[in-house]
């Protein structure tokens, strides 16, 4: 199953993938000397010992492979890092396509399933995956065996029951909820309220770093801006249903805080690239 994979924030590891994930598997790099590490890293200022540490990890983590090629060691991803970096793409696209879907008038209908959770052999493993994979659906747990969603997936549900031999145990129903208002459904629900809060104060950290980044740039700030907002940015869609905007809280700040994060990347971007590839670009002396 593909999952992203939560390292600890600003660790050596970390951020390692993070320059992979970005800037270096789109240039079709895939293995880097340890040299070169060393270099990519100097704008974090990590140690060379935190930096060998991390790298040990990573490799005891099934994150990297080490391996000798003439006179230096290079460290290689592996296909769980790279299913990783896969997962990151799909949920960025799919919050890009949500946030349409989160313009678009609600026709007051709702998507329940009701999953059976009668212990049966093999299944409770099964059953664990299939409500974690609503949850990334954007699903929220009404009551026990109860989801819940304000949009139709049920296509996307009865795959994921095929996938997790689930379909006896799902019954999907979709329409209106007599006697629910849904501004308390959502409330019980999803902490929206908690999620607003995170990405309002999300966008106006980012915007007080902003005149520093553009008026005295360098690849340090920039990289460290781009790691550590684009990191907590990934966090919080994926914990946002992105439900319909007519039933939020007014002024919902997600793809605010999404559009911000966005345009100041591009703005910032030429800068890095061009740290990267010189980095890149070093011979062996």
């Amino acid at each position: 199953m593909v999952m992203y994979l939560r390292v600890k924030k600003d660790s050596a590891t970390s951020i390692l993938l993070f320059i992979f994930n970005v800037f270096l598997v789109e240039r079709g790099i895939y293995s880097v000397p340890l040299r070169k590490i060393f270099s990519l890293l100097e704008p974090f200022q990590k140690s060379e010992t935190s930096i060998r540490m991390g790298l040990s990890r990573g490799v005891q983590n099934g994150l990297f492979i080490n391996e000798k090629q003439g006179q230096e060691v290079y460290y290689r991803l592996t296909v769980e890092a790279l299913h990783s970096f896969k997962y990151w793409q799909q949920t960025l696209a799919r919050f890009q396509d949500r946030i349409k879907m989160q313009h678009t008038s609600w026709n007051g209908h709702w998507s329940v399933l009701l999953l059976d959770l009668t212990p049966r052999n093999n299944h409770t493993e099964n059953i664990q995956q299939f409500t974690d994979a609503l949850e990334r659906l954007g699903y929220g747990s009404l009551n026990k065996g109860q989801w819940i969603s304000a949009y139709d997936f049920s296509d996307n549900v009865i795959k994921l029951a095929d996938k997790y031999e689930l379909k006896k145990e799902v019954n999907i129903f979709y329409g209106k909820l007599l006697n629910h208002k849904p501004e308390k459904i959502i409330l019980k629900v999803w902490p929206v309220l908690d999620l607003a809060k995170r990405y309002t104060k999300y966008i106006d950290c980012m915007e007080k770093e902003t005149d520093a980044l553009y008026t005295q740039p360098g690849a340090g700030q920039i990289m460290s801006f781009l790691y550590l907002y684009g990191s907590e940015l990934f966090e919080m869609i994926q914990d946002d249903p992105q439900l319909p905007l007519e039933l939020l809280p007014a002024g919902w700040p997600g793809p605010k805080a999404a559009r911000t994060f966005w345009e100041i990347r591009e703005r910032v971007l030429p800068d890095v690239n061009n740290f990267i590839n010189g980095v890149l670009s070093q011979v062996n002396t």
